[in-house]
């Protein structure tokens, strides 16, 4: 959650207005009979939070969402997120941290104000601040310089709270830092032994009663997706894009305007050759790599051949291909290896270049200039480009104009009835997984629609193909189907359930023997399974362990001499372990180089203030006045 109000620092209308530069706001998921309550969503100590803001915030919330889970964004899910909630929190958590930078006596100026907004993207042009662009965005979204203004300070005041509070945690002791980093480094060995269903699978016969007793409690994994059957107004971009033409003084000004989208950047191709060393890497073993990176240097020196000498002693995969890197631009590679790459000559050769990887030697073999496309290389694209954006402000403009008229008539049907050349589309029943030809199967644009309540009118909805203005006519909501509709499946989940069932007995069986004194390679041989000995275990291992699956490995690191056995098997993807400690190593703090001890003291100093932080916004909530509008919860 701390990190969540980090993240809000810079408002969600001006995320929003990020995202819809030019159009006015489109509101998603809520829906839109709360937008007209005049009441406050949230008030906070008499701070009226509006439905706007909370809109907003869902909407930047949800499209954060939509990102992450893509398609597999069901409204199941949504529910168990519970968005509505986090939304509600966060606002008022800012809040109360505004209110609370108040009575501190912090202030948002307004050189801090103007400050902000000089640097945000959509007010730039050429890579400055345009004053015309700042008046010409506020307003195509409706908005005055005073409240974007007094909101971008609001944020600002928040954000300057959190600071204030967070500096007063400033000290970290190297009994902390030792303790983080044995914690995060140290390693444990175990002995192993896995228990698979696929061991029990023959074993499994159906009983009719039994299965249909078992398919009791699991039916509801077997829900019938929601259905639902629309009504809705199209404004494609395609349909505009015909009747737009774009004259030569148009495309040439877009060129210029944006010649940098049209550049492709200096290039260089280059060889190395690597000899790897890493954080853990002891002073002796950085000491010879060095040694042998600098006696390899001397040989190319002597006229070696570069290519010849990676293949041979490289300790990366390019070695098959005499070190070759191929071509890159600057900023590919990491800092140290770029900034040498970038200052060489071709067929020079570097001095030892060190980075987080190890040593390097470099040749440059070849540099490609920057060069910037022609006109007439890239005039198709400019052309499409300038119809979409044409086109997309005339969709809007139809569509906006359609979507007034509709309220004003008081429904879809009725809008219908009095514009008889526009059509309203039907459609029968369908499921977010196979949604008609018609509609746009844009992920975003489904979960939009899916959330849309029986006899609910949608407000605009854009999508990568146009606009559109959707009624939910009808909704079939999600239910429990009769056994021998997915019987199929049923039997096969059956099985995989009562063999699972059978594992875990199996498990426990063996795991109360081996606490019970027996040797654990004994009686994992008396039942036909395999004892194995994992690696050196991590947390955060990058490298997953070949024996035991990561999701384990905190387990395992639990273990000691004094608790060799887990309380109880583990389990992970169906399958059971048993785990016995063998080996605990920790790393010696006093090996711990700078610049890892400066990334633990960060990571401390972080969390303390996240911990302060927590704590006085439990100590506001305690003491505050919140309520909460019944209309955003239901």
């Amino acid at each position: 959650m701390l990190q969540l109000l980090r993240n809000k620092a810079q408002s969600f209308l001006v995320q929003a207005l990020v995202l819809i530069i030019a159009l006015v706001f489109i509101f998603w998921g809520v829906g839109t009979n709360m937008m007209n309550d005049r009441d406050a969503a949230i008030t906070v100590n008499k701070e009226e939070i509006s439905f706007q803001e909370f809109q907003r915030a869902y909407d930047q919330t949800l499209a954060n969402y939509q990102k992450q889970f893509g398609e597999s964004l069901s409204e199941e899910l949504l529910k168990g997120l519970g968005i509505k909630q986090q939304i509600i929190n966060q606002l008022t958590q800012t809040a109360l941290i505004r209110q609370g930078a108040n009575t501190m006596g912090i202030k948002a100026t307004p050189s801090e104000i103007q400050a902000v907004i000089q640097q945000m993207p959509p007010f730039q042009q050429n890579g400055a601040f345009s004053l015309d662009n700042y008046k010409a965005t506020l307003t195509a979204n409706r908005l005055s310089p005073n409240k974007f203004e007094a909101s971008i300070g609001r944020d600002l005041l928040a954000e300057k709270g959190i600071t204030f509070i967070g500096n007063f945690a400033t000290i970290t002791t190297d009994a902390e830092i030792n303790e983080l980093y044995q914690r995060d480094k140290e390693t444990v060995t175990v002995k192993v032994v896995k228990i698979s269903p696929e061991l029990f699978k023959d074993q499994i016969t159906i009983d009719p009663l039994a299965l249909a007793a078992w398919f009791e409690t699991a039916k509801d994994n077997y829900m019938t997706e929601r259905q639902i059957k629309l009504k809705y107004l199209a404004f494609p971009y395609k349909d505009q894009t015909g009747a737009i033409t774009v004259t030569d003084d148009q495309i040439k000004a877009e060129y210029e305007k944006n010649k940098e989208a049209y550049q492709i950047p200096e290039q260089r191709q280059a060889r190395h050759i690597l000899l790897t060393i890493d954080e853990d890497s002891s002073a002796a073993t950085k000491a010879a790599k060095l040694e042998k990176a600098e006696e390899i240097l001397a040989r190319i020196r002597m006229g070696e051949d570069f290519a010849a000498m990676a293949t041979t002693y490289s300790e990366d995969q390019t070695k098959t291909q005499g070190g070759d890197l191929g071509t890159f631009p600057r900023g590919r590679m990491v800092p140290e290896f770029d900034d040498a790459v970038f200052s060489m000559q071709p067929d020079t050769v570097s001095e030892v270049i060190t980075t987080q990887f190890g040593y390097h030697i470099i040749k440059l073999d070849k540099i490609q200039p920057a060069v910037t496309k022609p006109l007439e290389e890239v005039r198709a694209s400019i052309v499409e480009k300038l119809q979409t954006e044409q086109a997309r402000l005339v969709a809007f403009n139809m569509a906006n104009k359609a979507y007034e008229d509709i309220i004003s008539a008081g429904s879809l049907q009725a809008y219908a009835k009095q514009n008889t050349d526009q059509t309203v589309v039907a459609t029968d029943f369908f499921s977010r997984t196979d949604p008609p030809a018609s509609l746009d199967n844009d992920p975003k644009f489904l979960n939009t629609l899916f959330t849309l309540k029986q006899g609910e009118l949608s407000s605009l909805v854009e999508t990568p193909s146009g606009y559109f203005i959707l009624f939910a006519e009808e909704v079939k909501e999600p239910a429990p189907p009769q056994l021998e509709a997915v019987k199929e499946q049923a039997v096969k989940d059956y099985k995989l359930a009562q063999a699972g069932k059978m594992a875990q007995d199996k498990a426990t069986e063996l795991l109360t023997k081996v606490k019970a004194g027996a040797d654990l390679e004994t009686v994992a041989k008396e039942a036909k399974l395999q004892a194995q000995t994992t690696g050196s275990l991590r947390r955060n291992n990058s490298i997953p362990d070949l024996v035991l699956p990561q999701s384990l490995v905190d387990q395992a690191l639990q273990l000691g001499p004094k608790n060799p056995l887990p309380q109880e098997a583990l389990a992970d993807n169906d399958n059971w372990y048993i785990l016995q400690f063998l080996e605990r190593q920790l790393p010696d703090p006093t090996k711990i180089n700078e610049s890892s001890r400066q990334e633990y003291t960060a990571t401390l100093l972080q969390q303390k203030e996240d911990r302060l932080l927590s704590f006085w916004l439990r100590q506001q909530e305690k003491k505050a006045k919140i309520s909460t509008s019944k209309n955003i919860l239901n």
